[in-house]
């Protein structure tokens, strides 16, 4: 009874020592040429941090689990040291100040033999990069087989070609699908060329040696030639995300969550025509003023990763705090049947099909130009059989195999100065018929068919191309869908349905 009285007595003081000690410790930031003032100083993967003073020194509130303290600032390599380390100072050294045009990309490619590849340490960013389009878009196939007029077994003259077409304007291609390519690789004119680093596309090294925009016009000034680089004459240097990662090659910057860093390959007018759009499409939407960038959805953490380089030199993080490189949360199937609400709503032979698009940054869909989704609504009677629709919007030639059945097309119709539609972007005058979904903006589509309707399917698909064309090329489908619904109509709710079905244009 003795020995437990005394361990009841030690017990609080025992769980106190175990308890992290939490006090302040004091420290200097500086440079070869003296005081640092304004460097962020943190404890290494924690949220909270501190500014040096204009004497460069620093208070910054710690623990007993604290590894090391970290400090940046604009225009210096991050710094660390051990948290334990009396006195405690960190010494910033700065950043190189010339861009060197000749420096040699580093492979994203894992391979042991060959240090510093970065997927080496960064397996599975690496994997996620990988399986992204990001990594396939010098050598995508069916990017190819537009650029160069081929189909998808490799034989020439099958559809659109942009080189036959256009030959003078096949360079514009290389700014953002192979932005790595040297100004004197003749790759730059013929992508089928491409070989190297440079076939990897828009690899890890590239992005990060971004420091922000260069001169040049968002829309106007295409990938490499908008963003700016910083690239070594020696050594290594990384731009990222994180300002407290301290292997001495790394650099913080804020521009990796700014929607801009996009931009110069997501907004584009080519040859007058605007075909990509999803940067201007954010600037008007309500995730851009609700302070969302494009890396807000499309790096959002997956909760499945703590670590970037685990046995390699990396430190667990709270796993919330570091983005996807795959650029999807979840599939891009996933995103898409996330994003859009869809309502059906009947009474006797009519149907009403609401859609509206929630928690989305741009247009749906968005991208390259000739993207679309179909709704495709069709009725039948009580044995299954189709039912004539009477009223009501139906898909316009361009939807090819579903061409003339009820519903809508979402997406930009391009056409010639003929009026031929669809065509490709290099034949088009510069205005298109855009009926795709805005953000939070509803579409209502009304129908009705004949007498003896029993049961309506309903039906939104998404489409990367057009039908023809792609049959044409001998693409495997990659259709998706996104909606597909099979209800009875005396199961459907009615409460909308307060007016006569109306006819839409597609």
């Amino acid at each position: 009874m003795r020995f437990a009285g005394w361990l009841l007595l030690l017990l609080p003081g025992l769980i106190l020592l175990s308890l992290p000690r939490v006090g302040v410790r004091s420290g200097m930031v500086c440079d070869e040429r003296g005081p640092v003032a304004q460097a962020s100083v943190r404890v290494q993967t924690r949220s909270h941090n501190t500014f040096s003073d204009d004497n460069g020194r620093f208070a910054l509130e710690t623990d007993r689990t604290a590894r090391r303290i970290t400090a940046w600032k604009a225009g210096y390599f991050i710094a660390g040291v051990p948290a334990w380390r009396s006195p405690l100072q960190l010494r910033l050294r700065r950043l190189p100040t010339e861009d060197h045009a000749d420096y040699d990309w580093v492979d994203p490619e894992p391979a042991p033999a060959e240090e510093g590849r970065c997927g080496n340490c960064h397996a599975q960013i690496g994997q996620e990069w990988a399986a992204s389009g990001h990594a396939r878009s010098a050598t995508n196939r069916r990017f190819r087989n537009l650029y160069d007029g081929s189909d998808w077994h490799g034989r020439p003259g099958k559809g659109w070609s942009l080189m036959d077409e256009h030959p003078n304007g096949t360079g514009v291609c290389a700014a953002c699908h192979a932005p790595t390519l040297r100004d004197d690789d003749p790759a730059l004119f013929d992508l089928r060329q491409v070989q190297g680093v440079a076939a990897r596309g828009v690899h890890c090294d590239y992005c990060h040696k971004v420091t922000g925009l260069d001169e040049g016009e968002i829309g106007l000034t295409h990938g490499r030639f908008l963003l700016k680089l910083l690239r070594p004459a020696e050594g290594q240097l990384f731009f990222g995300p994180l300002d407290d990662v301290d292997r001495g090659e790394e650099t913080y910057s804020p521009f990796y969550r700014d929607s801009r860093f996009c931009a110069p390959c997501h907004e584009g007018v080519v040859f007058g025509v605007p075909v990509y759009t999803t940067y201007s499409e954010w600037l008007r939407s309500p995730a851009r003023r609700a302070g969302q960038s494009c890396q807000s959805c499309h790096m959002k953490p997956t909760g499945q990763m703590s670590n970037f380089a685990p046995g390699r030199g990396g430190v667990e993080r709270d796993p919330w705090t570091l983005g996807n490189h795959h650029f999807f949360d979840g599939s891009h199937a996933d995103m898409l049947r996330r994003c859009l609400d869809v309502q059906i709503h009947g009474v006797g032979t009519r149907v009403e099909v609401r859609l509206v698009t929630r928690d989305v940054g741009h247009a749906v869909p968005t991208g390259f130009i000739d993207k679309h989704l179909l709704l495709v609504v069709e009725g039948q009677d009580g044995a299954g059989r189709p039912v004539t629709l009477r009223t009501g919007s139906r898909l316009p030639s361009a939807a090819g195999d579903l061409a003339g059945r009820g519903g809508r097309l979402y997406g930009r119709l391009l056409r010639d100065e003929h009026g031929q539609s669809p065509v490709p972007f290099w034949r088009a005058v510069p205005e298109s018929q855009d009926t795709r979904l805005q953000p939070g903006v509803p579409d209502v589509q009304a129908f009705a068919f004949e007498p003896g309707l029993s049961r309506v399917r309903v039906r939104v698909l998404y489409r990367r191309f057009w039908h023809d064309q792609s049959r044409l090329k001998g693409w495997p489908s990659d259709e998706l869908v996104v909606v597909d619904r099979q209800m009875d109509m005396h199961r459907l709710p009615k409460e909308t349905l307060s007016r006569p079905a109306r006819t839409s244009t597609p």
